[in-house]
């Protein structure tokens, strides 16, 4: 008998491979080097500055053309898995001018690094490769929107308690439930989006993080990789090149705070003491030892990975406040965190999605749940307010006498008794029958009332509902055109080497 997994039994379908690598983290895998991520990212870099060298009349097109069969010879391998960076070498940078050189001689492999650094030329590598994770948050987050918008829509008519401390507060509806998670989603969008307009400029002409005197066209390069113009000060991105990192890591970990946020609220409306909503089996995960085990793991996995983001975003800025001008080591490590929190976070968007999509929703609970816990009090008193000319704090005052007589009699909500009584007591005059009072507490009465910008009532809803789609279609659009200009950049890139090719 054959025993690949110590749980399983007791459910119709196990989490799919997907989930059980997102679920067992390093545990029986591990990750690359950093610098392998980078390859693809240098050699853009590496044939973009070719181009700009050989423009320029800083090397002869003859040269260039050598250096670029050789820049293409070595992508080559990559693509086809053939070719690995050497540990002795240091890093991506070294090994790629060693093998040009190692093919082509230093008179044409030891041109290619004229008028660069290897500080400006990790600067460059990754803002690009930081460009690349941006564009996919974007995407992710917006597939997560609309799987919660999906579900949103479906459950607009769908009360249940709200909280607050842990305790029901009052009546809300599921559906505005989560458009609250897709309003502080939409947010991350925007930040990410922000990063764009920050640090979507171009560090490559640093060099050392002083320039360089031979006549360099970092326009040119610019448009080569994609960058909307060059940095305006070539110290800058060297002494702060922890600074795109640690936006980025700041942006990721806010957005990891609202998963956690989902997650923790999904694991307890999941519990038999709530039995509100149910996960899918392929988000569950059994016990090695107890058979009627059912564990929302996909959703503590999140959480703890939202605990990992702050320690990495908590190195990104602690290595920034003590550096000298011009390049520092210490911003090595960035690279190192904050690819890490890459590869921890970004898969979390997409679990989180298919969670939102899987859920199964207890309405009949949910219902249930709001007659209980005096939900309605907070109402009844607006109501006194409204209808009996009552000073706020007053009708406050005779709402909480009410609620206290009313738990008394194992009441869910306030009973003509109970409110009867604390009227007498406070000396009140209030016209109200058990009739008005059974009304004016039923759920759909009261989100009825909620007729503000922003409140669970079914129109407000439909706004936030069409607000929300209106926004992820612009943030969708913006994610198209800046993939198009990238792919005008390569383009323009393949037009200029078949020049030097011919």
């Amino acid at each position: 008998m054959k025993v690949e997994k110590l749980w399983g039994g007791r459910f119709e379908e196990l989490p799919p491979k997907e989930i059980i690598n997102f679920l067992s983290g390093r545990d029986v895998s591990g990750t690359p080097p950093c610098d392998e991520r980078l390859i693809s990212y240098d050699l853009w870099g590496n044939r973009a500055h070719l181009l700009m060298l050989c423009r320029q009349g800083i090397i002869s097109k003859q040269d260039g053309k050598k250096i670029l069969r050789g820049l293409r010879e070595l992508a080559s391998l990559y693509q086809k898995g053939k070719f690995r960076l050497d540990p002795s070498k240091e890093d991506v940078h070294s090994n790629i001018e060693s093998f040009l050189i190692d093919r082509l001689g230093i008179e044409y492999g030891g041109k290619i690094h004229t008028g660069r650094s290897r500080n400006d030329q990790i600067a460059l590598d990754m803002r690009l490769y930081l460009r690349d994770q941006v564009l996919g948050y974007v995407e992710g987050v917006s597939v997560l929107m609309e799987s919660l918008l999906r579900r949103a829509e479906e459950h607009c008519f769908t009360m249940m308690p709200g909280y607050s401390h842990h305790q029901p507060a009052m009546a809300t509806t599921f559906g505005h439930l989560l458009l609250s998670f897709t309003e502080a989603l939409s947010r991350d969008v925007e930040r990410f989006i922000h990063w764009f307009a920050l640090f979507n400029k171009n560090p490559l002409g640093a060099a050392a993080g002083y320039g360089t005197s031979f006549p360099l066209d970092r326009r040119l390069t610019s448009k080569l990789l994609g960058f909307d113009g060059p940095t305006e000060n070539v110290t800058d991105p060297i002494t702060q090149r922890w600074e795109p990192e640690a936006e980025l890591g700041y942006t990721i970990t806010v957005m990891m705070n609202h998963l956690s946020t989902i997650a923790q609220t999904f694991i307890l409306l999941s519990t038999s003491e709530f039995n509100m909503v149910r996960l899918s089996d392929q988000h569950s995960t059994g016990s090695s030892i107890m058979p009627q085990k059912r564990n929302p793991c996909s959703l503590e996995v999140i959480k703890a990975k939202t605990a990992f983001a702050h320690g990495a975003l908590v190195s990104l800025l602690s290595v920034g406040k003590g550096l000298f001008m011009g390049y520092n080591r210490d911003t090595q490590w960035t690279k190192y965190w904050v690819m890490d929190l890459v590869e921890e976070t970004k898969p979390a968007v997409f679990v989180m999605a298919e969670v939102i999509r899987l859920l199964e929703v207890n309405r009949a609970q949910m219902i249930r749940r709001t007659q209980e816990g005096f939900l309605s009090a907070t109402f009844l008193m607006e109501w006194m307010v409204t209808q009996g000319h009552l000073p706020l704090r007053k009708a406050k005052m005779v709402a909480e006498r009410a609620v206290r007589y009313s738990e008394k009699e194992a009441q869910g909500e306030i009973s003509y008794q109970g409110l009867h009584k604390a009227l007498k007591e406070m000396g009140v005059d209030l016209h109200v029958t058990e009739k008005d009072i059974r009304r004016i507490q039923r759920p759909g009465e009261i989100l009825s009332q909620h007729l503000a910008i922003g409140m669970p009532s079914a129109k407000r809803i439909q706004e936030n509902l069409a607000s929300l789609r209106e926004r992820i279609r612009k943030s969708r659009a913006w994610l198209i055109l800046k993939e198009k200009n990238i792919k005008k950049a390569m383009a323009l890139m393949e037009r200029m080497e078949k020049q030097i090719l011919k």
